[in-house]
């Protein structure tokens, strides 16, 4: 079938992650040289972040409604993510400049073509495709959850990697469907705001939604680092070796590092290096690798003690107490 030509992908960044960014936009233009790519400032702070615009070839969106998507995020917090109603500009980008489109977070790597998973949603006729779910992550134990499964809903989807189209939602539903969100707050996850948020709302309206490992078939269900197995390269693609497991063999097209520090002991570190380092010279690399490394010697043991049993009770028995 004919696609849309007006595709490409929104990410959203700051200079708080610069080098993850780095690592994101090398990795990208490495298998999407020419796919349009835009920038949703995470926050103000995005100066030096936006002077690698000519370099990466991406443009700069942003829009009036950004304030009051952040109104929408201040209202969910808790008190947990200060920075939390700056996420919610990501959503922005169904009344963006793209007809079709992708959204990445900036602290992930891109391992293959990604233009047919946004084509996707014209081909197999969805409003939105999504990959990892971990329904936790989303909606709390409780009634509302419990009714959303009972008519086969509820997937709890991560909100860092989706793909959609133009005018699924606008700012004015995004309002009224928060208004009626912040009546079951105590049902929505409490740190996640973002994630309840647009899980909610493709849940309420609702909209056509699928993973696109089970709508397309031949890709690892999650993009996690912390995923099981050895991830391999072969002829330019990446695939995950885990022998016996339901993507053993299966490629890997974007991964993640969610929750992880930018440090030593973030999993699949060497991917990571792979891609931040593409275009450092030699010697900044060398640097690089050697800081790991020391990094490495003092972490290592202190993330086993604190992943001892006992050692990690009795830390948070005597900071409870004391």
């Amino acid at each position: 079938m004919a696609h849309s030509k007006n595709i490409g992908v929104y990410f959203s960044a700051n200079d708080a992650v610069y080098e993850w960014t780095i690592a994101f936009l090398n990795s990208f233009r490495t298998f999407n040289p020419d796919l349009r790519l835009i920038l949703i400032p995470f926050n103000e702070q995005c100066h030096r972040l936006i002077k690698l615009s000519d370099i990466y070839k991406f443009e700069v969106y942003t829009d009036a409604s950004f304030s009051r998507l952040e109104a929408i995020g201040e209202a969910f917090e808790l008190g947990y993510t200060p920075t939390g109603p700056y996420w919610f500009r990501r959503y922005a980008a169904f009344w963006g400049p793209l007809d079709y489109f992708m959204y990445l977070d900036a602290r992930q790597i891109v391992l293959a073509d990604i233009q047919p998973f946004i084509e996707a949603i014209e081909t197999f006729g969805f409003d939105f495709l999504h990959y990892d779910c971990a329904i936790d992550q989303v909606y709390e134990q409780g009634t509302f959850r419990q009714q959303l499964l009972k008519e086969r809903r509820g997937r709890g989807f991560n909100s860092g990697r989706w793909a959609s189209r133009k005018g699924i939602f606008s700012i004015e539903e995004f309002e009224q469907l928060a208004e009626n969100a912040l009546k079951i707050r105590n049902q929505l996850n409490p740190r996640n705001t973002d994630q309840a948020f647009i899980n909610y709302c493709c849940d309420m309206k609702p909209v056509c939604y699928g993973h696109f490992a089970e709508v397309i078939g031949g890709i690892c269900q999650n993009g996690w680092a912390r995923k099981s197995g050895k991830i391999f390269e072969d002829s330019g693609k990446y695939f995950l070796w885990n022998y016996g497991s339901l993507d053993h063999k299966k490629q890997v097209i974007l991964l993640h590092w969610a929750g992880y520090k930018l440090n030593s002991l973030m999993p699949y570190k060497n991917l990571f290096d792979k891609f931040y380092l593409k275009k450092q010279p030699i010697f900044q690399s060398l640097t690089s690798y050697l800081y790991t490394s020391l990094d490495y010697l003092w972490r290592n043991p202190v993330e086993i003690l604190r992943q001892n049993r006992l050692i990690n009770n009795t830390y948070h028995s005597l900071r409870k107490n004391y």
